[in-house]
Parts: structure tokens; sequence; C-alpha cells
């Protein structure tokens, strides 16, 4: 599956999780609602830094492939939704590159879970590990905490998280 059509189909997956607060923007008009000076746009969401500043995140799913049956969750495993699945090192390229052109400022990630609770929080981990560590990525990054993971990795990911 190409990248791009994983981008839109996890993108679109992302805008179910609440918790990332709009800034209340309107896309500008253009001819096909994605023109230069697009305030939105596939996968980008505005939060609030704690300094209070607005700031642009990339808001993605790992993956839509999910064990569970929660029966609110669209992504639930019986859900008839069209799924794809990121690999850690896509995730890291499509923050880098859309961060180095500055449509963002950090990476909203969340995810499905996959396997088990423990192996989806390690790759989500694993993601701001290789941000921060391999490429000093110094923007914004929000991660999702899976449920039921273990306590170590929860607090792995509070090494690399701003929250």
């Amino acid at each position: 599956m190409l990248l791009k059509t994983k981008l839109e189909i996890l993108a679109d997956a992302a805008k179910y999780d609440a918790s990332c607060a709009s800034s209340g923007t309107e896309r500008r008009n253009s001819s096909d609602g994605a023109g230069i000076g697009s305030t939105e746009g596939m996968g980008i969401c505005h939060s609030y830094a704690p300094d209070g500043r607005c700031i642009s995140l990339l808001k993605i799913l790992l993956t839509n492939f999910c064990l569970y049956e929660c029966v609110y969750c669209v992504n639930r495993a019986s859900s008839n939704v069209k799924r794809a699945r990121f690999s850690v090192d896509e995730v890291v390229k499509l923050t880098l590159s859309f961060y180095q052109r500055n449509y963002i400022e950090g990476l909203f990630l969340s995810s499905g879970i996959i396997q088990n609770p423990d192996y989806t929080m390690e790759q989500v981990v694993e993601v701001a590990r290789v941000l921060r560590e391999e490429h000093d990525f110094r923007g914004y990054i929000h991660l999702k905490t899976i449920p039921d993971a273990s306590d170590e990795l929860l607090a792995k990911a509070g090494l690399y998280a701003d929250s």
C-alpha cells in the first residue's frame, strides 16, 4: 500500500480521538479546499502547548487494526473500515518531512492494539525514541498510552513525549 494511502486512512481514523483541541480555524476558500494557505488538512490538528501557543500536530494512528471489540470504537475488530498500518520508519519519515516543511510543529500518535498492548506500546515508544535520539527532533510529541501496557513502557514513553 502506498504511503499516501496509509496516511489518508490513518489520519482519517485519528479524527475520532477527541483529545486534540482544535484552534477553531476554517479552511480558506480555494477551488479544491486544500490550496496554499489552508489551515487544516488531512492529519493536521491544532492543539495548545503548555505555554499557551497554538501548535499544529500531525495527528495519526500507527494502525487502525485492533484486537478488541470496544462497541464505541470505529476501529473495533468487527468494524468494516479500510485498514492500514505504518511502520516505525514511515511515521518518523512523515513527521520529519512535514516538520522540515513547516507544516507541523509536532506529532500526535495513537494506535489500535495489535498483537498485545505491550507490543503496540513498544512500537509507539520506538517512534518517539527514534525521533528524539536518532534525529534530534525537538518538536512536540504527544503519545497516547495503550490500555494495559506495562508500567515500564509507560515510563519509557514519558522520557520522549511532551504529553
